[in-house]
Parts: structure tokens; C-alpha cells; sequence
């Protein structure tokens, strides 16, 4: 699995934040992606001026477009911060936390069945990915390509599936047909819910419902006592569904992104690979939609 390794944005002014490349980010886009972090104690004695100099310094040198931050949603004063730098609010997430996952709704039918994903159901489980999703930090941001957004997720399901990172991938079936998947990670007795998508020619018919019912088994037979996930509060109807199931939501945060100021946005689109893995199961990669650079504000 990839990792990101945070350094100082400005190694002379420590105080400035720190910064990682997302490595999983830029071997999907083609364009380097980062991560800001900085703690409030030491953002509420800067000048916003000095950590966009340092930011605008440390893109260049490092090649990177685009920027992401996280503030907790009640940090207006952060959100205002960030924004006088250049970042723009994305998306607000949410945790969500099932604590008792032995008590959720065991008595349900069991109409979905899961279990690992086969090579025979890549290719539906890559079609879903790469259709299904409307809400996250990518779709939301409308400077970056909805296909390289919906390639974030396929290319999340190919690493996934090759066992490139400790997450497991489980396809969802009712009368063996695949109707849906989710990527799973246990780790002691904290179950973790990354993804989880329903084919959207099933939506409505409860599927997505009876998903989440097995998940919840599929972690307490497994030795889980909560499970946690993060979803877009935008997403109303997951939302609902994993309330009713008996969900808490909690440290709710707004992200925002900054893209680098500049003449052509991405820059570097004729290197952009055509992998060998990019068609997996006849579906070929997406043909990229460039779209302009933000006008440099000096």
C-alpha cells in the first residue's frame, strides 16, 4: 500500500506546516497531488502571506497541481484561513461509527452473499467503480476531470485486487450475479469500511441495505468490535441507510483544495502511460479532459 510521509512544508520555518506527495493520487492522474497539514496553535500565529509563498515554492519544486487540506467544519476561522491562500472548499465528510455491530439488525434476511473477489469479477466490480460514484473530494472539485476522478476508484479496486495493499476487495452477489463491492480492512478489533458501491441498475431494490447488513456480520465473525467509515456528507441516501442501521456520524470536516497557479493545467498531459493494466476485462483507459489553470495571482 502506498504511504504518504509528511516533511515541513519549509524546512527554515518548520512552524509553516507539513506537506506529503500522494503517491496513489499521482499514479492515477498523471500530476502531482499533495497533502497540507498544519496545527492550529501554529496557523493562528502566521501571516497567510508566508505559507503561500512557501506553498507556491515547495509545488514548483516538487512539480505538484493540486493541493488538499482538511479543517474541522466548526474552524471557521481556519476555513477563512486557507482561503485567503488560494483553497477552495470541496466537500464536507463525516465519520461514520457502528460500536455494536453484533446488534445490528443480525435477524435480517441474508439476501446478498459476500466473499473475496475473483479475477472472473474484475471486470463488473471495474465497471461499477468507474461509474457509480457522484460524491467525493475529486467529483466535487469541478477542475478535475470527472474520468480521472472515476479512475481514482477503479485504479483503488486494480491495487486492491493484485494485493498491492493489506485491504481486501469482496464482491457482493445475489443468485450469483454480482450486484455490488466493497474494500475491507480489519486490524485487531477495529473494522474499517473504504469503499463500498451497489451496481446502479439494482439501486432501489434493497440492495445496498442488505450489503451493509453483511459487512457488519462479515466484521463481528471476523473478531471486529466497531467498524468506521468516512462518507460525503452530501451523500444523503448512504447516509440514511447506515443511520437506520444504526450508524453515528461524528468529526465532520470541511476539505479544501488549492491548484497551483500557472499558465496550462495539467502540464504534463503527453506523459501521461497507457498501462498494460489499463484494460482489464476490455475496458480501455479514459481519454483526459484538460481543463484551464487557475490565472496567477501576482
Amino acid at each position: 500500500m502506498f504511504e504518504k510521509h509528511h516533511e515541513p512544508l519549509a524546512y527554515d520555518a518548520p512552524e509553516r506546516g507539513r506537506i506529503a506527495l500522494l503517491p496513489w493520487d499521482i499514479e492515477t492522474f498523471g500530476f502531482g497531488v499533495a497533502d497540507y497539514e498544519i496545527d492550529r496553535s501554529e496557523r493562528d500565529r502566521l501571516e497567510s502571506s508566508s505559507i503561500q509563498a512557501s506553498l507556491e515554492a515547495w509545488a514548483r519544486a516538487h512539480d505538484v497541481e493540486l493541493v488538499g487540506t482538511q479543517v474541522p467544519a466548526s474552524d471557521i476561522a481556519g476555513v477563512h484561513f486557507f482561503g485567503r491562500i488560494g483553497f477552495r472548499t470541496i466537500e464536507t465528510t463525516l465519520v461514520v461509527r457502528f460500536d455494536n455491530i453484533q446488534k445490528a439488525r443480525r435477524d435480517a434476511p441474508r439476501e446478498v452473499v459476500l466473499a473475496p473477489a475473483g479475477e472472473q469479477d474484475l471486470e463488473a466490480i471495474l465497471r461499477m467503480a468507474g461509474g457509480t460514484f457522484q460524491q467525493g473530494r475529486y467529483h466535487a472539485d469541478v477542475r478535475v476531470p470527472r474520468n480521472l476522478a472515476d479512475r481514482r476508484y477503479q485504479d483503488w479496486v486494480r491495487r486492491t485486487g493484485l494485493a498491492r495493499n493489506p485491504q481486501i476487495l469482496l464482491a457482493a452477489r445475489t443468485d450469483a450475479e454480482v450486484c455490488g463491492f466493497s474494500i475491507v480492512e480489519i486490524d485487531g478489533r477495529q473494522g474499517y469500511l473504504h469503499l463500498y458501491a451497489v451496481d446502479p441498475s439494482r439501486k432501489g431494490a434493497g440492495i445496498g441495505l442488505s450489503m451493509i447488513v453483511e459487512l457488519l456480520r462479515y466484521f463481528h465473525e471476523r473478531g471486529a468490535g466497531t467498524v468506521r467509515s468516512k462518507i460525503s456528507a452530501a451523500n444523503v441516501a448512504s447516509m440514511n441507510t447506515l443511520a437506520f442501521l444504526g450508524g453515528r456520524f461524528l468529526d465532520p470536516r470541511v476539505m479544501m483544495h488549492w491548484h497551483a497557479p500557472g499558465p496550462a493545467w495539467p502540464p504534463r498531459w503527453n506523459v501521461r502511460h497507457v498501462r498494460s493494466q489499463d484494460k482489464v476485462g476490455g475496458i480501455p483507459p479514459p481519454v483526459p479532459t484538460i481543463l484551464p489553470r487557475a490565472k496567477s495571482s501576482e
